[in-house]
């Protein structure tokens, strides 16, 4: 029931936005009693909610097995260009853009949404660096390569441009953990 009911309201929540789907709405497509959707979901907030994390779970579950044969040069640049092309992905984005317009109402929802979809990526990149899990690694490599993505997604720049730059964007990271002192040619070559 909570498969049907989350797969109807992010279907309504992308096609009308978060304004004018009603739990109402979401009831009568879903064929769900509309006690058991309040018994789920109270409020509309708390199904956006759960949509939300819905779709970033989906996102990261689907993501390729990172190469842990390789260099660590090559295992980042797969993770941020599968991170980017997750990201992109015009569900995302539409998601995105909807928890944006309502981050004035519901607060804690878009920093909900902004932490577990941050946490996540920094997750992965922590994944492939294998060994050289050194402090703030991660995270710096997400900030650089993937958040400007995000925001220039979610305020409508060409996806298209930002898919065929995402190795790019990867490599920049990479070259400035290299700058920084926090990889070096030795870790970065290495398996």
């Amino acid at each position: 029931m909570d498969k049907r009911i989350l797969a109807t309201a992010t279907e309504l929540f992308l096609e009308l936005g978060y304004g004018r789907t009603t739990l109402d709405k979401v009831s009568q497509l879903s064929n769900t009693g509309k006690s058991a959707l309040y018994g789920r979901y109270p409020d509309k907030e708390t199904l956006f909610g759960a949509v939300v994390e819905r779709s970033i779970q989906q996102m990261f579950a689907d993501l390729p097995a990172i190469p842990m044969d390789r260099p660590l040069r090559e295992r980042l640049l797969h993770v941020g260009t599968e991170l980017a092309k997750s990201l992109l992905v015009p569900r995302c984005v539409a998601l995105m853009r909807i928890t944006a317009a309502e981050a004035n109402t519901f607060v804690d929802l878009a920093g909900m949404a902004y932490r577990v979809s941050f946490d996540s990526s920094v997750q992965w990149v922590r994944e492939a660096l294998g060994a050289n899990r050194s402090e703030g690694i991660a995270e710096r490599f997400v900030e650089v390569a993937l958040q400007p993505m995000s925001f220039q997604a979610a305020f409508g720049a060409d996806v298209q441009a930002m898919h065929q730059r995402s190795r790019a964007d990867a490599e920049d990271a990479i070259l400035l953990l290299e700058a920084k002192g926090l990889l070096s040619p030795e870790q970065l070559s290495s398996v």
